[in-house]
Order: structure tokens, then C-alpha cells, then sequence
């Protein structure tokens, strides 16, 4: 057991990364494929919301998600300010290793192989808010609280998951067709009124 800012990291526990405002890390729209996002959002009681720290050496943890399976890691290996964060399958890689850095009021997590910390897109803290890594500083939302999943919501079957309704977006509308193959083809619409002139 190794003991973070203001909680005891256990071995087989959950937890789930909040930050200042309350709002905690997911795996976006409960996708368990290789590259979905982690971001930020209100927190539901989901296992896509729950985190489990696997220790890979002395201080250094891979970041697991319960419903996924899957482990934070690195866009592209990227070392770079900016690299988004999403999930994939565990492997050896540095990219996928974390050190609790204990910090005012909670903790920074450091990527091991780039040096730089768990951080927010743009500093928002509002749900959707994508997360990535940056050189550290000492910003608010670099500041993570590692908190326990009660046992009562971990002994409780997972509801499915509800699609998030997304906006409707019209089709686009046609201004331009063709008939016929090849030398054959003719055009009408708009385009073809322009060319004719």
C-alpha cells in the first residue's frame, strides 16, 4: 500500500481522479475501444468513472479503468505539451506509467515517459473537457483528488449504458448532379449553369 496526498492506494481498489470542481475522469462515451478519450465529467457512480492503480515499479502506477479494462495512456506516444490522453490495452511502455506527486490540496500525476502532468485542455473544468499532459504549472487544473469508490457502488451490477443523445445535424443539401459514365456524363444544377455561361 502506498499512501498519496490525502488517501492509502490499495492494490484491487477503485477510485475515481476528481478535480477541484468535483467533476472526475472517464472513459468517453463508455468506449471500450483502443484511442477513446479520457475526460472530464460529472460524476454518475459509473464503472467507466472508476479507476484502479496498478503498481508497475516503486512509485509508479498504471492507471486501469473498470469497465473498460483498459489503462491511461499517451495519444501517439507523444511527449509533447498538448499530447491528448486516451486509453489502450496494457503494454511495458513508459507512456502508460504515472507517479502520484503529492501537491497543495491533492496530487499531480506525472507520465513517466514524458515528464509532464495529467492535465485539461484549455484549463476548462466543464464536462467533455479533454484531458491531456503538460510541463507542470502548478495550475488548478493539474490538481487531482484520488478518492475511494464506496464499497456499495462497487457490490452493485452496472447498469447499461444510456447513449448520450447527440444534436441532430441536417443533411446536407445537393446543388449539383450527374447523370451518365464517363466523357457521357452530363452535369445539371447549379454547377453545370455556371460552366454554361
Amino acid at each position: 500500500m502506498k499512501r498519496s496526498a490525502q488517501t492509502v492506494i490499495r492494490e484491487g481498489a477503485y477510485y475515481t481522479i476528481a478535480a477541484a470542481n468535483g467533476r472526475v475522469l472517464e472513459v468517453a462515451d463508455f468506449n471500450t475501444e483502443n484511442g477513446a478519450s479520457v475526460r472530464l465529467w460529472s460524476y454518475e457512480g459509473q464503472p467507466w468513472q472508476q479507476w484502479a492503480f496498478e503498481e508497475t515499479a516503486d512509485g509508479q502506477y498504471r492507471i486501469r479503468n473498470r469497465f473498460t479494462g483498459k489503462v491511461m495512456d499517451l495519444a501517439m506516444s507523444g511527449v509533447v505539451n498538448g499530447t491528448w490522453v486516451h486509453q489502450w490495452s496494457a503494454t511495458t511502455g513508459a507512456g502508460q506509467r504515472w507517479e502520484i506527486v503529492p501537491a497543495g490540496g491533492g496530487v499531480k500525476l506525472r507520465n513517466v515517459l514524458a515528464d509532464k502532468t495529467l492535465d485539461l485542455v484549455g484549463m476548462r473544468m466543464d464536462n467533455g473537457a479533454q484531458a491531456q499532459i503538460w510541463q507542470d504549472v502548478n495550475g488548478e487544473n493539474q490538481i487531482w483528488r484520488i478518492e475511494p469508490v464506496p464499497d456499495k457502488l462497487l457490490q452493485k451490477e452496472a447498469p447499461a449504458p444510456a447513449p448520450r443523445r447527440a444534436a441532430k445535424t441536417a443533411k446536407p443539401k445537393t446543388t449539383r448532379t450527374q447523370t451518365g459514365k464517363g466523357d457521357k456524363a452530363k452535369k445539371t444544377g447549379k454547377g453545370s449553369r455556371r460552366a454554361a455561361k
